[in-house]
């Protein structure tokens, strides 16, 4: 059996079939989920974006409690002096899941707009995001950031009520998109 660092260092090796680093999107760290969602971003092939929305579709569905406002949008620099506040008795699998939460979409996104594939189930998912209040801001950004380097013209309302975002990484990611939407 494959340590954690093996596996994040085998999605790494160019040598590593694509098809292998896909599978490891399905490993059971998200670790290691997130370093082959890096990965398949620098091999930038298109294969990868229907196990990249089934991904995504599968972390919209975890166990997450929610955040409370100034833990969600809090602006860019901003230090916290106490993390987020889970029962007691909050299972394992439901803790995994509020630890990875913005950083694993967030590395999906990037590899995704890597990609550049506009497809129309990728797009609806990003504008959702984009201005989907309950999504941590870095997943808002990155996907205002997306949308802007996949430049396609039905993302212009979602960018126009992202840059209206009380954060302000989400606003400015917003604002650059448009312009290059537009």
């Amino acid at each position: 059996m494959s340590t954690q660092i093996e596996k994040m260092n085998r999605c790494m090796n160019p040598e590593m079939s694509l098809e292998d680093v896909i599978a490891l999107l399905q490993d059971a760290d998200w670790h290691v989920t997130m370093v082959a969602a890096v990965a398949l971003g620098d091999r930038a092939d298109a294969k990868a974006v229907p196990a990249f929305l089934a991904l995504l579709q599968r972390e919209d569905e975890a166990p997450l409690f929610s955040q409370t406002e100034d833990y969600s949008s809090a602006p860019a620099g901003a230090t916290f002096t106490k993390g987020p506040q889970l029962p007691a008795n909050t299972p394992h699998e439901t803790a995994m899941a509020w630890e990875r939460r913005g950083r694993l979409k967030q590395s999906i996104i990037w590899s995704l707009a890597a990609i550049g594939v506009s497809d129309m189930a990728l797009l609806k998912k990003l504008q959702g995001y984009a201005v989907d209040q309950k999504q941590d801001y870095m997943v808002r950004a990155a996907s205002c950031r997306a949308l802007g380097i996949l430049k396609d013209s039905s993302s212009r309302a979602a960018l126009e009520q992202a840059t209206n975002d009380a954060e302000w990484c989400t606003m400015t990611e917003a604002k650059k998109a448009l312009a290059k939407v537009s």
